[in-house]
């Protein structure tokens, strides 16, 4: 099986939300350097790269990322294009096929409240995008609220531009970081989205 990597590599040139902290890995040793092994420090924020927001990123006494179901994480997806280039509006939203996990293109283009609404209504448990942030800079509060507010999982910073759309099965394992208010994420997708497919990956 053929598994597909949708994880923004982590590094000093990795792009981080406006404000957010930059990735730093400092070399604290080496072998060529006469020590017996290698070993860097790693500092990066809680949203770096491709990561996930739970609830309590924006909603108070929500839940924190180690408490996220491993079900919403892992599961059939469908990966399909928005209005690239422009807010994604809830009628782009109500015009894809149901489903339980969506994976938006949108070219780095932001949801808008009435998109993140129709999500909630259509009973999405898991929202993924290609930017860095699901919600427009100058305004990022409430499309957060109404996806978290309603428990819908929200995966940032996805690395989608090659992929084909269509059913897939996502893999999105954050770190489980205690009290966590999100967390870098390795995603990847297998072919197909059915329930056969994620037991032959389970098995």
């Amino acid at each position: 099986m053929r598994y597909i990597d949708i994880t923004m590599p982590l590094g000093p040139g990795t792009p981080v939300y406006p404000g957010d902290p930059p990735v730093i890995m400092e070399p604290i040793s080496a072998p060529d350097g006469g020590d017996r092994y290698a070993l860097s420090r790693l500092s990066l924020g809680t949203h770096a790269g491709t990561h996930v927001d739970p609830p309590a990123h924006f909603v108070p006494g929500g839940a924190t990322v180690e408490a996220l179901p491993l079900e919403v994480l892992i599961g059939p997806a469908l990966v399909a294009e928005a209005a690239a280039g422009q807010p994604v509006e809830a009628a782009t939203i109500t015009a894809l096929p149901v489903a339980e996990r969506l994976l938006l293109r949108t070219g780095g283009a932001p949801l808008t409240e009435g998109a993140a609404r129709a999500l909630v209504a259509r009973g999405v448990r898991l929202v993924g995008v290609d930017g860095l942030s699901v919600a427009p800079d100058e305004r990022p509060g409430p499309v957060h609220h109404i996806l978290l507010g309603a428990g819908v999982v929200v995966v940032e910073g996805l690395a989608l531009a090659g992929v084909t759309p269509g059913a897939y099965t996502l893999i999105c394992l954050p770190l489980r970081l205690e009290g966590g208010d999100g967390a870098p994420v390795r995603a990847v997708l297998a072919p197909g989205g059915d329930a056969a497919t994620l037991t032959r990956w389970a098995l």
